[in-house]
This record gives structure tokens, C-alpha cells and sequence, in this order.
């Protein structure tokens, strides 16, 4: 082994290990991938030399596969915001609720079949509030159903070209050493058969797998909730009077203020409102906490509630559970760091992190992407909170209303880019930007969404990311992994190396991101085929289906991620019934794509 594939391989494990332990953010490990192949270390004719150029290490950035995949995020906006998602399926899904394995189903086949053409991070976040609204309607338990939404989502990234990112990036792949890439619809019949297995086997007997946790549980008995609210009033003689809320200071006592109540009148904790004699305040933090602020002369105690709906409904509150999603800017910050009430107007009363409440000071916590929080404050700051993208609030909300105009004019869009590509008139390099940039001009999402619309940090990944394939194959490392496996399962079985590329795709794509799964795997992909004497199309074509396969750990994919708080689920349960969803995929790709493509031409 050379010692630039030392050095790759090196910074390989290195990667592996920090996209698996994310104490880095994933893109901020791919930017580092990509610098390690400008560092100056390899003896050269004009002294050290770096694996990489810079014009090598920067051009993934420019690469077609990163404009196909941010084309795509403004597609997934276009069909939101048209409401195609109500189009399409709002009715179904609520008409389908009289029966818990009826809903299950019901999403299971709806979420498939719009994240065929959706992303897949988009689809969870549009339909996880209505799936939670119904659940809360039909008294479902939210653990019966949303693993099934992200489930859905995942396994409908494997039925079109444009399902998810990472078929982009290996067809773009292939078509830069094979001269041609993969169709709209190459993936289907294999993503069909996958999902039949998947299907079935939910039916027959994984469905008795899925946890029973929270069935008729409330939101603050799921958050664990051991926080009071008091009713404290200032008396006429107490040092209070007259000074302003902002005063007081009772977020470094871990008290929130919700509101002031004067006269029968409700009002909003401005921090500059001053305090009058008579004036009732409420607030809220555990028992110790609120005894320390108490202790101040001039506080007297008129009630002390459990908080739960009830209470809250009393005092003119309301409940609400949100979550981060992965591009909120709340993220890698704490809630104190954030002066979280005094921005927003609401109150966090608790943090649930991978299905477990944070209960030592919370408001200490550096926030990470699908967090939940336990919010309580006024209906006027909900409804402001509602619209703000750093948080999504899981409450009984609609999907976006149809404009059936340009619903179906999206889809028109989205149709004639699929028959572009079906019948040779454009590639899909051209075709997918083309119909995003269609769905701008016309209406379907404005440039200002579009623009949000794109998820930056996914673009980083697989901008960074790109060159360190290059690199893996111009330095041959590639190429001596794939002889390797070939030399250790026999260079004249390519069914078996097939079968352990597949395999190997299905166990890097649990623990890291599968974006960096294709562009690591592209590379050993096509040496593999070769070394087989293999056609690289089959290989390309099985590996696409099997990184979709990010069933087994909540930590590999944002959709699993994204459903863990609501849904109280713990590791296990992913292991528990996502193990069998990831076997089914293997073996059923492995034996379909050799009948649907010959390995061997």
C-alpha cells in the first residue's frame, strides 16, 4: 500500500468517526475532509506536495450532481407551497384514520409515494404535524405511526432519480466515467419489489414490533414534567413596585415570568412593563426554584398549580410541543444563550432528546437538531411562532391549502422533465435545474423560498465530499481495495462481490450520511465492477437503493432523527424493527437488480 492511500485511508476512518460521534456538525467534517488533500505532506520535485490541487479539491462545488441536488430542494418547496401535498393525499390520510393499521398503511404507501419526488427531510416535516393531529384526534399513540412516516420517507428515496441526494450523486458518478447515468425511473422496479417485502412483512408481523409508549400519555406527562406554576401578588409596601419586569431577573433564577395579570386584565411580560401594587404574576420553574425567588419581601402566594392543559386554559396558556428541524439556527446554542423568552414570548418548560427528558437545567443545554421542546405562552405568540422557520410546531395545523392552478401546472413542470429524461431529449443535469428554474418563473415558488428552500449544509457535504472520491481514485486506492475484495470473494463470483458491496453499503449508511456514503463508495463501486469484469451499472444501481436503507439507527438520516422525540423512541426501537427492513432491502436488491440488469454483459 502506497502512502497516499495510507493517508486517505487515515483520514477516511478519521471522517467515519466524527460523522458517527457528531460532535462536529457533518458539513464542517466533509470541509475538513476536503482540506486534508491540501495539506503539504508528500515528498515531490518541488518539495512538498499536497494530494490534491486547489482547482481539484474546490471543483465538486461546481460539479453537476450539487446544482441537481439544490434544484431538487426547490422542487420539494414548489410542491409544498402549491399544496400538491393536500392535493394529493390530505383527504386519503384522514379518511384512512378509522383503523390504527388502516392509518399505518395508509402512511406507510402515501409518504413513499410522495418522497419519491419530494425530499426526503421535506416530506417528514410536512406531514408530521397531521399525522400528530390525527393521532391526537383518533387517541393513537404517536409511537404506532411516525416511525412508519420516516420509514416512508426513506424508501421513497429509492424510486426516482430524484428521491433522495445520493442517487443524484452516483448517477452523475457513472455518467463522468461510463458516458451515461441513470433514468427518472431506473430504480423502480427494484424499489417496488423492496417495498412489497417491506410492506408485507410490517403487516404480518412488524407492526406487533412497534413500541405501545404514550398511547394516552399527555404532553407533560411524556415530557416528565416536574414543573410548577405560582400565582405570586406584590403587595403595596414591597421594594417591587415600580420597577420593571426586566428587573427582576428571574431567568438567572431559572424562573420564567408567563404573564402579569392586573385588574382581570391578561397581560404579556414586556420587559418594560412596570409592577404595580396588586398586580398577580405568574410564574413558572420547579419547586425549588420558584421557593428561592418567594423568599423576596413583599411576594405574596395566591396559588400554586401543577402545570398541565387544564391549568394553563385557566390562565389564558396554552401548550405546545415543536421541534428543530436540521437547518434551524437555534441549533449548536442554549436556551439561555438564546434569552429564549424574551425573543420568542413563550415560555420552555422541557427538552426531550432521543426520546428522554433533559431534567438537570435545561435551559443550559446546547440545543441539537430534532430536539423537542415543551413550550407554554399566549395564543398571539404562537401564532407568531408558527411562522417561524427555526422551529415546527407538532399541533393540530393543515397542510398547506391547494392553489389547484398551480398545483397542477408544478406538476405539468414535473412531468415534462421526467419524460425529457425518459426519452433522451435532455439530461437529467439539465432537466432538473431547467424545471426548478420553470417552477420559479412561474409562480409555483418564489425566488425568496427558493433560496430558503435550499438545505446549505447538504450542499457542503456533497461539494466536499467529491473531490476526496477523486482522490481515492487517482491515487489508486480505490482500485487496490476493490482487487482486494475481489481477491478475497473470488474475482470470477461478481455475484458475491456485488452482494458484498451492496452489504457494505447498508452498514456505512446506519452511522453516517448518506450523501458521503455515495461519493465514498462511488469510486470502490466502479473498481469493484471492473475487477470483476463486471458492468459498473448494476453496482451503481444496488448501492443506490441500499444507502436508502438508513432504517436501523436514528442517527444516520434526518427523518429518523426528526420522528425520534415525538414519537418516544429509544435506540432499540429502531434496531428492533428497522434491522429487519434493512436485511429485507439487502436480499431482495441483491437477487432482483442481477435479473432486472446482468452483472456480466
Amino acid at each position: 500500500m502506497t502512502a497516499e492511500s495510507i493517508y486517505l485511508a487515515v483520514v477516511l476512518i478519521a471522517a467515519m468517526v466524527s460523522f458517527y460521534l457528531q460532535r462536529l456538525r457533518a458539513d464542517v467534517t466533509a470541509l475538513l475532509v476536503m482540506l486534508s488533500l491540501l495539506v503539504p505532506w508528500r515528498p515531490g520535485p518541488r518539495g512538498l506536495e499536497a494530494i490534491l490541487t486547489p482547482s481539484q479539491a474546490f471543483h465538486g462545488f461546481g460539479s453537476p450532481a450539487l446544482i441537481m441536488v439544490a434544484s431538487m430542494f426547490v422542487l420539494s418547496a414548489a410542491m409544498v407551497r402549491t399544496g400538491a401535498a393536500a392535493l394529493l393525499g390530505g383527504r386519503l390520510l384522514r379518511r384512512s384514520a378509522t383503523s390504527e393499521l388502516r392509518f399505518q398503511v395508509t402512511i406507510l404507501v402515501l409518504i413513499t409515494m410522495f418522497s419519491a419526488v419530494i425530499n426526503n427531510t421535506t416530506t417528514v416535516l410536512v406531514w408530521m404535524p397531521p399525522v400528530m393531529a390525527i393521532c391526537r384526534e383518533r387517541g393513537y399513540a404517536p409511537s404506532r405511526v411516525l416511525m412508519l412516516l420516516a420509514f416512508g420517507s426513506l424508501l421513497g428515496g429509492q424510486w426516482t432519480l430524484i428521491g433522495t441526494r445520493s442517487n443524484v450523486i452516483l448517477s452523475d458518478f457513472l455518467h463522468d466515467r461510463a458516458g451515461e447515468g441513470f433514468g427518472f425511473f431506473a430504480f423502480t422496479p427494484i424499489a417496488a419489489l423492496v417495498f412489497a417485502a417491506c410492506a408485507a412483512w410490517f403487516v404480518l408481523a412488524g407492526r406487533r414490533l412497534l413500541p405501545r409508549a404514550g398511547e394516552k400519555a399527555t404532553l407533560e406527562s411524556r415530557y416528565d414534567l416536574a414543573e410548577f406554576m405560582t400565582e405570586t401578588m406584590a403587595e403595596a409596601e414591597s421594594d417591587l413596585v415600580g420597577r420593571t419586569l426586566a428587573e427582576l431577573d428571574l431567568a438567572s433564577r431559572e424562573v420564567s415570568l408567563l404573564q402579569v395579570i392586573r385588574g382581570g386584565e391578561f397581560m404579556p411580560p414586556s420587559p418594560w412593563l412596570k409592577i404595580q401594587p396588586g398586580d398577580v404574576l405568574v410564574i413558572q420553574g420547579r419547586i425549588t426554584a420558584i421557593t428561592d425567588v418567594l423568599t423576596r419581601p413583599g411576594m405574596k402566594v395566591r396559588e400554586e398549580l401543577k402545570i398541565d392543559d387544564k391549568t394553563l386554559r385557566s390562565a389564558d396558556l396554552r401548550m405546545v410541543e415543536a421541534i428543530l428541524p436540521p437547518d434551524s439556527q437555534l441549533v449548536q446554542r442554549s436556551l439561555r444563550e438564546l434569552d429564549f423568552h424574551h425573543r420568542y414570548g413563550v415560555s420552555p418548560l422541557a427538552i426531550s432528546r432521543a426520546g428522554r427528558s433533559i431534567k438537570e437545567r435545561p435551559a443550559h443545554v446546547t440545543l441539537k437538531s430534532g430536539d423537542s421542546l415543551l413550550l407554554v405562552g399566549h395564543e398571539t405568540e404562537l401564532e407568531r411562532l408558527r411562522r417561524n422557520p427555526d422551529l415546527l410546531l407538532l399541533e393540530s395545523r393543515p397542510l398547506p391549502n391547494a392553489r389547484p392552478a398551480s398545483a397542477l401546472l408544478l406538476i405539468a413542470i414535473l412531468g415534462l422533465m421526467v419524460l425529457s429524461g425518459a426519452f433522451g431529449w435532455l439530461s437529467p443535469a439539465a432537466a432538473i435545474p431547467l424545471a426548478a428554474m420553470a417552477a420559479v418563473l412561474t409562480g409555483c415558488v418564489g425566488l425568496r423560498s427558493a433560496y430558503e428552500a435550499i438545505d446549505v449544509p447538504t450542499l457542503v457535504i456533497v461539494g466536499a465530499m467529491i473531490p476526496f472520491g477523486d482522490a481515492l481514485q487517482t491515487t489508486g486506492t480505490a482500485e487496490r481495495f476493490a482487487a482486494g475484495i475481489a481477491d478475497l470473494v473470488g474475482a470470477d463470483s461478481p455475484h458475491l462481490t456485488f452482494g458484498a458491496l451492496l452489504l457494505l453499503a447498508l452498514v456505512m449508511t446506519q452511522i453516517i450520511e448518506n450523501a458521503a456514503v455515495a461519493v465514498l463508495l462511488a469510486p470502490l463501486a466502479y473498481e469493484m465492477a471492473l475487477a470483476s469484469n463486471a458492468d459498473p451499472r448494476p453496482f451503481f444501481l444496488g448501492i443506490c437503493i441500499c444507502i436508502s436503507a438508513s432504517f436501523v439507527t436514528p442517527i444516520a438520516h434526518e427523518s429518523t432523527l426528526l420522528v425520534m422525540g415525538p414519537g418516544r423512541y429509544r435506540f432499540r426501537d429502531y434496531v428492533v424493527l428497522g434491522f429487519p427492513f434493512a436485511v429485507l432491502t439487502w436480499i431482495v436488491t441483491a437477487i432482483a437488480v442481477p435479473w432486472f440488469y446482468p452483472l456480466t454483459k
